[in-house]
């Protein structure tokens, strides 16, 4: 598992940030690293037309650098929660990956509509989000059903079992 990334994908509320905690936890070695960060380095030099930094080509490229800069430099696995909702956008970023020589083992966290609504308007540690999540529900289901190249995991499940099942199928 060095120089691996495990990208946790999945709708705002699914519970990506939890489960890739308890991952980078629970497996050997693994550093989390949050590709939103790389936004927020570029929020204040760059404006999105959008606001949303994931429009940027410019994120898209850092990202995939930084990662693959990341599992080359400090071959730990690294676990990268992070909602790629625009399927052109995660075609890009993880084929990129792919295509540095990386591997790249994808999960998206699946919650059924009522219930991710419900987990981002109980969400108090980002309350300003909460509209923008929102906001975006609808198209990241839309996104996710399309996909046939993916690993679906049940994010319904205590966050616990979730990053459990994650483990088994990484081992598998």
């Amino acid at each position: 598992m060095r120089g691996v990334i495990v990208w946790i994908n999945g709708a705002f509320g699914s519970g990506k940030t939890t489960t890739a905690s308890l991952l980078a936890e629970r497996l050997d070695g693994a550093k989390l690293f949050d590709p939103e960060y790389v936004g927020y380095m570029l929020m204040p030099f760059v404006e999105s037309p959008t606001g949303d930094f994931q429009d940027l080509s410019l994120w898209r490229h850092l990202v995939i650098e930084t990662m693959t800069g990341l599992a080359r430099q400090y071959p730990h696995p690294w676990v990268a929660p992070m909602s790629l909702i625009n399927a052109t956008y995660r075609t890009e970023i993880l084929d990129g990956i792919h295509q540095s020589g990386i591997r790249v083992h994808e999960f998206i966290l699946t919650v059924p509509e009522d219930r991710l609504r419900a987990r981002i308007d109980a969400d108090e540690v980002d309350v300003k989000a909460r509209q923008w999540r929102q906001d975006h529900v609808d198209q990241a289901l839309a996104t996710f059903a399309t996909l046939t190249d993916a690993t679906f995991i049940d994010g319904t499940p205590p966050a616990e079992q979730v990053a459990g099942a994650v483990l088994h199928r990484l081992a598998a």
